[in-house]
């Protein structure tokens, strides 16, 4: 049992509370207080060599197979600190089993869902969040918050020394391992009124100028708008970003009008021979969870769907005959690629090319057309109340 037993703050990172543990108890060095704590591992039944050596890997969702272990290390942690297991185990960053669209790895944090790949390995920081309390805050690690939405400045990625921060391998937190220069004295410049706004929006604050959605939809739509348009994370331009979401759904409706009228002119197949992928790529594939399918909890599938119903199918004009395969149809009703298969079985969906007598379905043949999905789904798939935002199946 450690003599100190610090309480953990609901927003700190796991890191940053065994460091604090460490300092608590008399260890200069948070590797050492590490170390120290891997050894009695053995004593719980916990075999050491499979927990990790280094402190900034021992979040559960850095294991390379299973997590299991490392619980199993939070949870004898926790017993060590006299917590129970539930406040620790909150800190803690696991994987989820449901990845994004595009299968895209998530993770799960404290209740919200966000995409793998926006987890920064060594977080800047608040000089003056870290003035006022000296710990780690968890959502500096989760890009791209980039400001402090407390104290409306920028996050500090290089020390006055020049070199970058790297707080998981300094010996104390808030304290630079090459100059002893303590963070919290470090100046911060004016922030971007832009960069301020997406930061505020990501921690859950409501901004008239993007969508008040769940804090793992915002993850969602930032992941998506970077696959809409192409972009890596390090080509991600906030005042682009909020400039489109701002004129929700206006700007992505005439971002596929777009599409649309490019395919119309430079188009190389007729319409009636061209694929959904044709002219809007793989719209429905990266809109498909953000992280929910649900029309309830995806604004970009229930905008697509209202761009279909008042652009194209109210019109009845050729883009009717635009080909979908299973997976894309699937996702259009909500429901399964076998669900779909049994569609076809029943008669209730035309498939477009002829199936020999046992053969199955590819998954990826365009046997479908956008008309007949659609129509499908406002005839059956949809209940009295959902007005475009829930899909009820019915398996």
């Amino acid at each position: 049992m450690l003599l100190i037993r610090p309480v953990p703050f609901s927003d700190e990172s796991l890191e940053s509370y065994i460091m604090r543990l460490a300092e608590s108890n008399g260890y200069i060095k948070a590797s050492g207080f590490w170390s120290a704590i891997r050894q009695t591992f053995d004593k719980s039944g916990i075999e050491h060599f499979n927990i990790p050596e280094k402190l900034a890997s021992v979040n559960p969702y850095l294991a390379k197979r299973s997590s299991s272990l490392r619980i199993k290390a939070l949870h004898h942690l926790s017993t060590l600190s006299n917590l129970e297991p539930l406040p620790l185990l909150e800190l803690a960053i696991f994987r989820s089993a449901n990845p994004y669209c595009t299968n895209a790895q998530a993770v799960i944090h404290n209740g919200k869902t966000l995409p793998r790949q926006f987890i920064v390995s060594s977080p800047a920081i608040c000089p003056d969040c870290l003035q006022e309390s000296n710990y780690i805050r968890q959502i500096w690690s989760f890009w791209p918050y980039n400001r402090c939405h407390i104290h409306a400045k920028p996050l500090i990625n290089v020390c006055s020394c020049g070199e970058k921060i790297s707080v998981y391998k300094d010996q104390a937190i808030g304290i630079c391992q090459y100059c002893n220069v303590a963070y919290e004295k470090l100046k911060s410049t004016v922030s971007n009124e832009v960069d301020l706004i997406i930061s505020t929006w990501l921690v859950g604050i409501e901004n008239h100028e993007l969508p008040n959605v769940s804090q793992s939809h915002k993850f969602g739509l930032v992941l998506w708008w970077l696959k809409l348009r192409t972009l890596d994370l390090s080509e991600f331009n906030s005042n682009e970003f909020v400039a489109f979401f701002s004129d929700w759904p206006n700007g992505f409706y005439a971002f596929l009008e777009q599409k649309r009228d490019r395919f119309l002119e430079y188009g190389s197949k007729p319409m009636h021979q061209a694929r959904f992928k044709d002219v809007y790529d793989d719209l429905l594939l990266i809109s498909a969870k953000l992280p929910s399918p649900r029309f309830n909890e995806n604004i970009v599938l229930t905008a697509i769907f209202c761009f279909f119903n008042d652009s194209i199918i109210s019109k009845n004009n050729e883009f009717l005959s635009l080909r979908i395969n299973s997976i894309e149809a699937a996702i259009l009703l909500n429901t399964s690629t076998e669900q779909v298969a049994a569609l076809v079985d029943l008669g209730e969906l035309k498939s477009h090319i002829r199936i020999k007598s046992g053969e199955f379905m590819n998954l990826h043949q365009y046997a479908f057309e956008l008309g007949d999905l659609f129509f499908l789904w406002q005839a059956g798939f949809q209940t009295e109340y959902s007005n475009l935002s829930v899909l009820t199946s019915r398996w």
